[in-house]
C-alpha cells in the first residue's frame, strides 16, 4: 500500500480525531482499503471548556518510524453542545455572516506550531483538510499557508457564507489560478444553508445523500466508489449511464412520495433529469477501466466468455466512436454557425443594397430598380436565394453526419445494455 495521504486517509482521520485527541494515544489505527493501518500522531490539539479546537497530524509508519515526508493535518468539525470541551456554534455563526471562523486563529497557530515540528525532521506537509465548519476556512487556510507551504487542501461537506471573501487579493488570484489545490466535496446537506459558494477551488458536488459527513465510506484512495454511491442512490460526478439510472432507481426506492399511481420508475426516470441537469452528462468508460475490467472478468472464471468478450469489444468500440463523434461535433458546430452567420450576412447585403439603389434611383419604380441591379449582375437569387439554398443543404449535411454517429452510438449502447440485461451473470460482475 502506498504511503501517501489519500482522501480516504484524510476523511477517516477526521471521524476519529475528536475522540483520539482526548485520549494519551500517540497512534491511531484507521481502516484504510479494508486493512487496519496505524499511523502517529505527530501533533494534536484537544478541546476543553476554553476551547474548541479538535485537530491531529499524522504520518504513516514507515519500519517503525513515521514518515515526517507525507504528513497530513486534519480538522474535525463543529464541537457540539454534547461533546468534550466548548462549544463552536458561535464561531460557526461568525462563518454564517461571510466572515472566518473564530476557531481559525487557533487552527493556524496548530498549523505552524506542526509545521516547526515537522521541520526538524527535514519533512513535510503534504496534506490539510477540514469538516464542516473547519472545512468552511480551508479556503483561507489554502490562500494563506497552502500557498507557501505547498500542500494540498481538502474540504467535506464545508460550512460558511462566501469564504473567498476572507481571501485578499493575491490569496483569490492564487486560488483561481490553482484551483486543484483546493478540493472540495460538497453534499447536498443542510451545510448548503450556510450561502457557501459551488466555484472557487476543484469542487464536487454530491446529490442524494442528505447527510452532512465526510463521504468517509464512500473513499477508495484519492476516489470516490461510485458503484458504491449508486448502489445508495447517491449522484457524484463522472458516473456511467448504468451507474446513474441504479443510483436513480435506489433514490426512488429510499426517497419516492409512497404514492402507488406514481410509481418508482417514473420517480427514477424524473431523478435521471436531474443528474443531466446538475452534471450535464454521463461518462463513457475510458479505456484504461475497460482494460482493468478485462483483467478482473478474466481472473473471475479463469477466462473470458463469450459474452465478456463483447461486453469489451463493443465498450471499447463504443469508447472510440464517442471520442470521434464529440471531436467531429466540436469542428461541425463551427462550421454550422459560420453558414447561418453567412445567411444572414447574405440577406443583409441584398437589403442594404436594395435601399442604397432606392434612395438613389427616387425616379424609378420598384421593378425599375430591380432590373437595373440586375443588370450589372446583383439578384436577390444570385445574393440571398441561391447561397442560402448551398448554406441550409451543407448544415443538413453537418447534421446528418452527427446523427449517424449518435445512431452508432444508440446502437452500440443498446447491445451492450440488451447483453448485460440477459447475462445476469456478467451483470452482476459489472455492477
Amino acid at each position: 500500500m502506498s504511503r501517501e495521504i489519500t482522501t480516504e486517509i484524510l476523511a477517516k482521520a477526521i471521524d476519529t480525531t475528536k475522540d483520539v485527541v482526548q485520549t494519551k494515544d500517540d497512534k491511531v489505527t484507521l481502516v484504510i482499503q479494508n486493512q487496519d493501518i496505524e499511523y502517529q500522531i505527530l501533533n494534536k490539539a484537544a478541546s476543553d471548556k476554553d476551547n474548541q479546537l479538535n485537530a491531529m497530524a499524522i504520518a504513516p509508519i514507515v519500519n517503525g518510524q513515521p514518515d515526517y515526508n507525507n504528513v497530513a493535518v486534519v480538522y474535525a468539525g463543529t464541537n457540539m453542545h454534547n461533546e468534550t470541551g466548548a462549544n463552536g456554534f458561535g464561531t460557526a455563526g461568525g462563518a454564517f455572516t461571510g466572515g472566518l471562523s473564530g476557531e481559525y486563529n487557533d487552527a493556524q497557530a496548530f498549523l505552524k506550531e506542526t509545521y516547526d515540528k515537522v521541520a526538524k525532521h527535514n519533512g513535510t506537509i503534504t496534506d490539510v483538510a477540514g469538516f464542516s465548519q473547519s472545512g468552511g476556512y480551508m479556503m483561507k487556510m489554502a490562500g494563506e499557508h497552502g500557498k507557501e507551504m505547498g500542500f494540498q487542501t481538502t474540504s467535506f461537506d464545508d460550512w460558511g457564507r462566501d469564504q473567498f471573501g476572507t481571501l485578499t487579493d493575491d490569496q483569490l488570484k492564487w486560488l483561481k489560478n490553482n484551483p486543484d489545490l483546493l478540493t472540495r466535496y460538497q453534499n447536498d446537506s443542510w451545510a448548503d444553508w450556510s450561502g457557501r459558494d459551488h466555484k472557487y477551488g476543484n469542487v464536487s458536488s454530491i446529490s442524494g445523500i442528505g447527510e452532512h459527513n465526510t463521504l468517509a465510506k464512500y473513499f477508495d484512495g484519492d476516489t470516490l466508489n461510485l458503484d458504491r454511491l449508486a448502489k445508495d442512490g447517491i449522484f457524484a460526478p463522472g458516473m456511467t449511464k448504468a451507474q446513474v439510472e441504479l443510483a436513480a432507481k435506489n433514490w426512488a426506492k429510499k426517497n419516492g412520495d409512497g404514492k402507488f399511481w406514481t410509481g418508482d420508475d417514473a420517480e427514477a426516470k424524473a431523478r435521471v433529469k436531474e443528474y443531466l441537469k446538475l452534471y450535464g452528462t454521463y461518462r463513457i468508460p475510458d479505456l484504461e477501466e475497460l482494460k482493468n475490467l478485462r483483467k478482473k472478468l478474466k481472473k473471475s472464471g479463469g477466462g473470458l466468455s463469450k459474452n465478456e468478450e463483447i461486453y469489451l469489444d463493443n465498450s471499447e468500440a463504443l469508447f472510440a466512436v464517442t471520442t470521434a463523434s464529440q471531436t467531429m461535433k466540436d469542428g461541425l458546430s463551427e462550421v454550422i454557425t459560420i453558414y447561418q452567420e453567412a445567411m444572414i450576412e447574405a440577406m443583409q447585403v441584398w437589403s442594404e443594397g436594395l435601399q442604397h439603389a432606392r434612395s438613389i434611383g427616387t425616379e424609378l419604380n420598384e421593378s425599375e430598380i430591380t432590373e437595373a441591379l440586375a443588370s450589372v449582375g446583383a439578384t436577390e437569387s444570385s445574393i440571398v436565394t441561391e447561397p442560402t439554398t448551398f448554406y441550409k443543404e451543407q448544415i443538413a449535411k453537418a447534421k446528418q453526419l452527427g446523427e449517424s454517429f449518435d445512431s452508432l452510438v444508440s446502437e452500440i449502447k443498446a447491445g451492450i445494455d440488451k447483453l448485460v440485461q440477459s447475462d445476469k451473470e456478467l451483470s452482476s460482475q459489472l455492477f
